[in-house]
């Protein structure tokens, strides 16, 4: 048994979740928490199987103790003065006056400042002014505002000024490749269920792994060295999108992946995942109640649960392996029904297990997501794929011969930008939810494994659970 999941994930839903303890945070972990671990250590030979479940209850109450340490001050506590620092991530409004999202080490909030000077997404600024919390979370409103650094001329102003050559939809590239900004075409991806493709996180590092893998083994790379590489690679895309809790998990799972090969050891499903969230948790609770991070770690999570049970139950059934006297053509064509198989199982896994966030968040479902994911995943891997060395070529050569590239990275964003718009544009694309306390207690047995039996129920939990948040 692997003890670090069963701790780990159960104290993110605790500090992002802290309200939901009987008694309160602080004497729950305190006057319970210790009994709990000594308990688990105790009954670790004469009864494992009770193990998992009091460190589970351990790991929920020592998370809604942090999370209770970092919660935002209420409505009731009235306004308050607030100056920070931050970089602007997305851009609502700018006319008279204008209304941005702020990353800061407080948090990101909401700003509402006077129209000059004009901010844009990536640029440094300084906001003073009265912070408030609404129905929506932090809100400030800014008396002062001042642009501490444009961002073509931060540290990844090459990047910017890369990308800026880009036509139709620069907004977009500047969203999917750099993780800032609010393009014209956000409402479909929203419509549609793919707004989890303009937000950089593990499937962007993934991609990007993968072509700097697919490069460096081409190039005669040792393994050695590929892997150091490969971490140089991951942590560098990180801080050019300038580290959002999603990249930053993305981030320390790659990382604890790539310290799992290193040492030869062969990793939990779960490992790489509960070290990332409690690496990160522990440093920062307040991340926890991040939407990308939620968002994110559930999706991670369902892929690598239900996600490769629904692999192996297909290869099971439907192997779609080739013969070794097939011919080319029909090879491919097994490859190509296997990866689409595939991206139906990441999507249907990805989709439960972001369904219960996305409704208690917006009172929304997409039904179509794992089917809109995965016609709309050729283009944006494609776009990471040439654009980020286009990002890298035309930063260190902005003059140079890149206008085919320009090209190639405009048409697939455009495609990515058709597949979103008819994605919108199916029926029932959009669904009013809400989630009952109670499914949102029992979701978390649609992945966890068991016997046939078990699996039946799951197959027969998961339609009520949906239902039930849809009714």
């Amino acid at each position: 048994m692997a003890p670090l999941p069963w701790f780990a994930l159960p104290l993110m839903v605790g500090a992002a979740w802290p309200h939901v303890a009987v008694l309160h945070p602080v004497y729950a972990w305190w006057l319970v928490g210790p009994l709990l671990l000594v308990a688990a250590w105790w009954l670790d030979r004469a009864h494992p199987r009770a193990v998992p479940a009091l460190l589970a209850a351990a790991g929920w109450l020592l998370g809604a103790w942090l999370g209770h340490t970092t919660l935002p001050l209420t409505t009731e506590s009235g306004p308050r003065l607030f100056a920070a620092t931050g970089s602007v991530t997305q851009v609502a409004w700018q006319n008279r006056s204008q209304g941005f999202s702020l990353g800061t080490s407080q948090g990101r909030v909401f700003v509402r400042a006077p129209a000059a000077p004009g901010v844009a997404p990536g640029d440094r600024v300084t906001v003073r002014g009265l912070w408030e919390q609404d129905l929506r979370g932090p809100v400030v409103k800014a008396g002062e505002l001042e642009v501490v650094t444009r961002r073509e001329d931060g540290p990844r102003g090459w990047a910017w000024r890369g990308l800026a050559r880009l036509d139709h939809h620069r907004e977009l590239g500047l969203t999917l490749i750099l993780g800032r900004g609010s393009p014209p075409e956000k409402p479909d991806f929203k419509r549609s269920g793919l707004l989890h493709l303009l937000a950089v996180s593990g499937a962007h590092l993934a991609i990007a792994a993968a072509l700097g893998a697919w490069l460096l083994r081409h190039a005669g790379v040792a393994w050695l060295p590929r892997q150091f590489a490969l971490g140089a690679l991951v942590v560098g895309y990180a801080w050019l999108t300038d580290g959002s809790p999603a990249t930053i998990r993305a981030l320390a799972m790659a990382l604890a992946l790539i310290a799992y090969d290193l040492s030869a050891r062969e990793p939990h499903p779960l490992g790489a995942l509960a070290l990332a969230a409690l690496v990160l948790v522990g440093l920062d609770p307040a991340v926890a109640r991040d939407l990308g991070f939620q968002l994110s770690l559930a999706a991670v999570l369902g892929i690598v649960t239900l996600g490769r049970e629904l692999e192996q139950w297909r290869e099971r059934v439907l192997p779609l392996k080739p013969w070794p006297l097939d011919r080319p053509l029909w090879r491919g064509l097994l490859w190509s029904a296997r990866s689409l198989c595939a991206g139906l199982e990441i999507g249907v896994a990805a989709s439960l297990a972001t369904m219960p966030i996305l409704a208690a968040w917006f009172q929304t479902m997409t039904p179509w997501t794992p089917f809109t994911t995965l016609v709309a995943a050729i283009p944006t891997t494609l776009a990471l794929w040439l654009g980020l060395p286009l990002v890298t070529l035309a930063g260190l050569w902005p003059a140079g011969p890149w206008e085919a590239l320009y090209r190639s990275v405009e048409w697939n964003l455009g495609a990515l930008a058709g597949s979103a718009a008819w994605a919108a544009s199916l029926p029932g694309s959009l669904l009013p939810a809400s989630l009952p306390a109670w499914a949102g207690l029992l979701w978390i047995l649609l992945f966890i494994p068991g016997h046939r039996y078990w699996t039946w129920f799951r197959v027969v939990l998961a339609p009520i659970l949906v239902l039930s948040c849809l009714i």
